[in-house]
């Protein structure tokens, strides 16, 4: 074989060797990269702290963090504890809702001026007013309601007074002196010192004797004085 013949085989083979070698570190190098990338993805404090001394910092991206908002829930029933209030109703001698029969001359604005005598005030509705020393005298108060008025000192001399709610009224002091009642209610009333002078009692309902006992003076069979 001649020189040249020997130093092509030579050639081709450290050629092939080269390539070899190359390929092969290639491969090394390309592995300690990917187990270096990963090492450093994962925190890895070695390699990340060699990879800083030579100038290769690890940026780390900021993240907001992960907020809850506290939201009031939607009330939908009330759960508002119910607290016990104490109220003091009021009433007045001026206030009244009630809608009088019209009258000659005369209707519940009476009441105001505390003279009522001769009004037509039928059916009206005077529960729970005061109703101290008003004058009704010869008014028409059929099936009005006085219930639980308070009537002290007021005149009812000479009333048609039939079928007049007084249940529970304060009637004391009141001069019922030659008024018609007929199916009166008087339950539960306060009589003390009321004059029936010349009343037909037994037309009226809901008395009892303790009611009776104080009455004033009255007139009946055994003629006591009546003015």
């Amino acid at each position: 074989m001649t020189l040249n013949r020997l130093w092509a085989i030579e050639f081709s083979v450290l050629k092939n060797k080269v390539v070899s070698i190359s390929i092969l570190v290639l491969v090394v190098v390309i592995a300690l990269v990917v187990m270096v990338t990963r090492l450093y993805k994962a925190d890895n404090s070695t390699v990340v702290s060699a990879l800083s001394k030579i100038g290769i910092s690890k940026t780390s991206t900021s993240v907001a963090p992960d907020t809850t908002v506290a939201v009031d829930p939607v009330i939908t029933e009330s759960t508002i504890s119910e607290t016990s209030t104490s109220t003091t109703s009021t009433t007045t001698t001026t206030s009244t809702t009630v809608v009088p029969t019209a009258a000659a001359g005369n209707d519940a604005s009476c009441i105001r001026l505390a003279q009522c005598q001769f009004a037509s005030l039928n059916e009206v509705d005077f529960s729970r007013l005061q109703l101290e020393s008003i004058d009704f005298s010869a008014a028409t108060l059929i099936y009005s309601n006085f219930s639980s008025a308070n009537l002290a000192s007021s005149q009812f001399i000479r009333a048609d007074l039939r079928r007049v709610n007084f249940s529970g009224a304060d009637l004391s002091g009141v001069d019922f002196t030659a008024a018609v009642m007929t199916d009166t209610n008087l339950e539960g009333a306060n009589l003390t010192g009321a004059i029936f002078c010349d009343v037909d009692l037994t037309t009226v309902t809901g008395t009892n004797e303790a009611q009776m006992s104080k009455i004033k003076k009255f007139k009946s069979k055994v003629n006591t004085y009546c003015p």
